[in-house]
């Protein structure tokens, strides 16, 4: 078959539609690999600097622990120093107290040896005898008990001990701009259909005396909340498998917002118009420190293993898990502040203030955001075992979310006149709790 056959009309064909398209895809996802880069650039030459502070400010702090060991030792070398010559000092007034009266003794012998007669000698022998006995005894003393110090440095920590200050680790999470092959485009993200979505079933209700703050669900499986009732019974609750209350911790101030680190037994609580979180130890249900925010009244709040994120306006900060601050993550809406906070597995942070929800990269990069029909507000987040996404809506009920950020389906009608706050599953994801103004809602998974 000749070329000019083959080619008829090939410009209307699948072929040369898919190179073309293909080649207007190329084209539009270069610039956007290359911003992502260039973003990526800017926010790691930051988080260096951040580095290099923190690595000087460590220096700063190993000097100075240095100079206060210095400090310490010169004080005892001269202590030890001032004792041994105070000692050899008082040895040698005493010599020469010795010297003196040995002195006197022999220029009365001298004489008697040289002038005197022998009787007089005799005398002088008998009379200086207890004198001599005394001095013979004093020097005697002094030569047996008297030491010869010394004074040398002990050195501990060598400089071949001090081998570290610290490890540089870096971190890396998907790039959030997909290219999907032609072929394949329709085959890349997976599609669940409706029918086989899990559905929920109420099945039990948690009653509390006082208004539901924030929930989450530790390792264990067991549920926590906040509650607080005006100025009294403000609390921490814990409920079992079984949504049977455990114990309860109470609190000398409003509680808002919980979270909970990863297979351990602390976490955090956010204080309701306070500039301030407080870190909780459940094993010994004692309250830690306090950590101030700064004059920034954080809202909502998750936890890492190594990172806490909190909620101010316009912000999400980052701190370390010890509530040291290491940077701030811009929101696009500078005027709202994050309500509710969540993480997935991959680390990217979920939030909703007052209007929207966002998908938010651990870099500050968006990933997706979702606007509830109607200017309805968005509240509490849960993310399921396969990464869709759980929004209670107010005077809605819960929406679910697929993982790039659309709309789904309605989980669970809102039957309590928009009360509907907080969020969050169980372990393996086979109940849904939701909080409301009085209590908290159990679903089953069906």
């Amino acid at each position: 078959m000749s070329v000019d056959i083959a080619s008829k009309g090939i410009k209307n064909s699948q072929s040369f539609i898919d190179a073309v398209e293909l080649i207007e895809h190329v084209l539009i996802t270069i610039p956007t690999i290359t911003e992502d880069r260039q973003t990526l650039i800017k926010s790691v030459e930051k988080e260096a600097q951040m580095i290099e502070d923190e690595i000087r400010k460590v220096k700063e702090e190993a000097i100075s622990h240095i100079e206060s060991l210095e400090n310490s030792l010169l004080e005892d070398l001269k202590l030890k120093k001032d004792k041994i010559v105070a000692n050899a000092k008082v040895v040698m007034k005493k010599i020469e107290d010795i010297n003196k009266m040995t002195q006197d003794k022999k220029d009365t012998f001298d004489i008697v040896e040289k002038h005197g007669s022998e009787k007089q000698a005799f005398l002088a022998v008998h009379v200086h005898k207890t004198d001599l006995n005394k001095l013979e005894e004093k020097i005697s003393t002094i030569t047996e008990k008297t030491t010869y110090s010394s004074i040398r440095l002990n050195s501990k920590y060598p400089k071949k001990n001090i081998t570290s200050i610290g490890t540089i680790e870096t971190t890396e999470v998907p790039i959030s701009t997909k290219f999907v092959k032609r072929k394949k485009r329709q085959s890349q993200i997976p599609m669940v259909h409706r029918q086989d979505l899990p559905t929920f079933i109420q099945k039990d209700a948690i009653t509390v005396s006082g208004t539901v703050g924030g929930l989450a669900v530790n390792y264990k499986d067991e549920l926590f909340l906040t509650s607080s009732c005006m100025i009294v019974n403000q609390r921490i609750l814990v409920y079992d498998i079984n949504e049977k209350l455990k114990y309860q911790m109470n609190l000398s101030y409003q509680p808002r917002q919980i979270a909970l680190f990863p297979c351990k037994n602390t976490g955090i609580i956010m204080k309701f118009l306070g500039a301030c979180m407080q870190f909780i130890d459940f094993q010994t249900k004692e309250l830690m420190n306090e950590v101030s925010l700064k004059e920034c009244e954080g809202e909502g709040v998750a936890a890492s293993n190594e990172n806490i994120f909190i909620g101010t306006k316009g912000n999400i900060i980052v701190l370390d898990s010890k509530g040291r601050f290491i940077r701030s993550i811009k929101m696009k809406n500078d005027k709202l502040t994050p309500m509710y906070i969540v993480l997935d597995k991959s680390g990217n942070i979920y939030h909703s203030d007052s209007e929207v929800v966002y998908c938010t990269r651990i870099d500050g990069k968006n990933m997706f955001t979702y606007k509830p029909s109607k200017n309805k507000s968005p509240n509490g987040i849960a993310i399921d075992n396969q990464g869709y996404v759980y929004v209670v809506v107010q005077n809605q009920g819960v929406c679910r979310l697929r993982p790039d950020g659309t709309f789904s389906d309605l989980v669970v009608e809102d039957c309590l006149h928009g009360t509907l706050s907080d969020i969050c599953f169980n372990k393996d994801c086979t109940k849904l709790y939701v909080s409301h103004k009085l209590g908290v809602l159990v679903y089953n998974r069906q």
